[in-house]
């Protein structure tokens, strides 16, 4: 089973609890103490040892996640976002070690040691986790450096009109309204541009409690919705577009809200933690919710990470992308009431997008790990949801959100960036446009597996905004083919 926290910057010291080894060697991270004479060694000098290279661990229990390595660069070298300690990359030998005083006051030790390589930019060979020398995790792990895809040049029928960095923080999601772009920055709160002429757009704005995260955004009228980590939903007036006013927190409930969805009067709210919930509010009155219920997907677990990550609503249908539990369909004829009508459980699902294409009504899927892909499904028919079609890039690479318009798909692919697709045939996407918005040498690379293009919105204007996890705000518009 994946594990829900993957290794990052800020989680990695939730991998695990427990040990699955009983040796008392208090060394057992070291590289002398790792038994590399099964390995090809010599393959190891084909290593490019610099670069960001994404990683995919499998633990001996059955477990894995992934995350990120740093081999070099301005700010040096980086293990899961953490600064290296011990670092040896020779011809037959790459080892690197990270590090780091935990909550109890134990020294807690990552390491990842190279047993062969099948390229230049492909790695293998063993992870390791030790607390105060002991061996506490362990398994395999693979890598691949991050480079341009082969045979790709910067862009084709994209164009960029226009690249805003945050003035701090980094972007999390965005909405564009009349006008302005809203980009939640986690701890910096809310910026504002405006984008009425987007190749001159500019920051207007901004808005920020000290008290919380923000996650994601949505307008209604006049009101924007924010979904943040402390105080799940915040509401600001929009009277002025340019200078959001704080209205309220809702106190009840005071929950994580990662992402929200609009369909018609009601908003919905996925809500990962502490409960694992969708909530569902009246909004029929903006600035005025009221709850109508708290939501549990039927079968799902949330203390298994079954947790609802990502949510959309067409019509009287309600998805869920629920992690491992995968995308769920549930019936909001009575919003009170939801109830489960069927589920795809195709791997990791962490983002969806809903329409209907042709005659079809079709929900596209996404996974945040490595190996992730973009599913088709035809959902016309959920309690026999039909995977019709899937889209791969590399498996180093996922995806973090996309979004629907008409017959194209544009997909925010981290460090892929964005991805235009051509759905009108679902079982066959088509890539039609592309444009690599990662660039290694950006401040920020390499801390995380989540790293690059993070959030595409398509609201009928003429352009595609984006925001990138080092870049900011950027905007596109597309070109025709040559």
């Amino acid at each position: 089973m994946r594990r829900f926290f993957l290794l990052s910057s800020t989680l990695v010291l939730a991998l695990g609890c427990g040990k699955d080894d009983n040796s008392k060697n208090k060394a057992e991270c070291h590289l002398a103490a790792i038994n590399l004479s099964s390995c090809q060694r010599s393959t190891l000098a084909s290593v490019q040892a610099s670069g960001v290279w994404n990683v995919n661990v499998e633990l001996n229990d059955g477990t894995g996640s992934a995350g990120a390595l740093k081999l070099s660069g301005g700010s040096g070298a980086q293990i899961l976002g953490l600064p290296v300690t011990e670092q040896q990359l020779t011809e037959d030998t790459f080892y690197m070690a990270a590090d780091v005083v935990d909550t109890f006051g134990r020294t807690v030790r990552y390491s990842f040691t190279g047993c062969s390589a099948t390229a230049p930019t492909k790695l293998g060979g063993t992870f390791r986790r030790c607390v105060d020398g002991e061996l506490d995790l362990q398994g395999t792990f693979s890598g691949a450096r991050i480079e341009r895809n082969t045979g790709e040049a910067e862009s084709s029928g994209l164009e960029l009109v226009k690249a805003l960095t945050l003035p701090r923080g980094l972007p999390k999601d965005l909405v564009v309204s009349g006008g302005y772009a809203y980009v939640p920055a986690g701890v910096e709160g809310l910026f504002v541009y405006d984008v009425r002429n987007p190749a001159e757009a500019q920051q207007v704005g901004a808005a920020k409690r000290s008290t919380d995260v923000y996650n994601d955004v949505l307008v209604k009228d006049t009101t924007l919705f924010v979904a943040t980590q402390g105080s799940g939903l915040s509401l600001y007036s929009l009277e002025n577009p340019a200078a959001p006013v704080f209205l309220r927190a809702l106190a009840d409930p005071a929950v994580d809200v990662s992402s929200l969805a609009l369909e018609g009067n009601l908003l919905f709210a996925a809500s990962p933690s502490p409960n694992g919930e969708v909530l569902i509010f009246d909004v029929t009155t903006a600035a005025q919710p009221k709850l109508v219920d708290r939501y549990f997907v039927e079968g799902a677990e949330p203390l298994s990470g079954e947790v609802p990550m990502d949510v959309a609503a067409v019509g009287n249908r309600l998805y869920v992308s629920n992690w491992t539990f995968g995308l769920s369909v549930s019936d909001i004829t009575t919003p009170s009431t939801p109830k489960l009508l069927g589920r795809f459980a195709g791997g990791p699902a962490r983002t969806a997008a809903v329409g209907t294409v042709g005659d079809r009504i079709l929900a596209f899927t996404g996974g945040e790990d490595w190996g992730a892909h973009l599913s088709v499904l035809d959902v016309a028919s959920p309690a026999n949801v039909l995977q019709v079609g899937e889209f791969r890039i590399r498996p180093e690479v996922s995806i973090r959100a996309m979004t629907l318009s008409g017959t194209k798909l544009y997909v925010a692919h981290y460090q892929d960036g964005l991805r235009v697709l051509d759905v009108s045939n679902p079982s066959v996407p088509r890539q039609v446009a592309y444009y690599n918005t990662w660039r290694e040498t950006d401040t920020g690379r390499g801390v995380s597996f989540f790293d690059g293009l993070n959030s595409v919105s398509v609201p009928g204007d003429g352009y595609v905004y984006a925001t990138e996890s080092s870049r900011g705000l950027l905007i596109f518009r597309e070109t025709p083919a040559p």
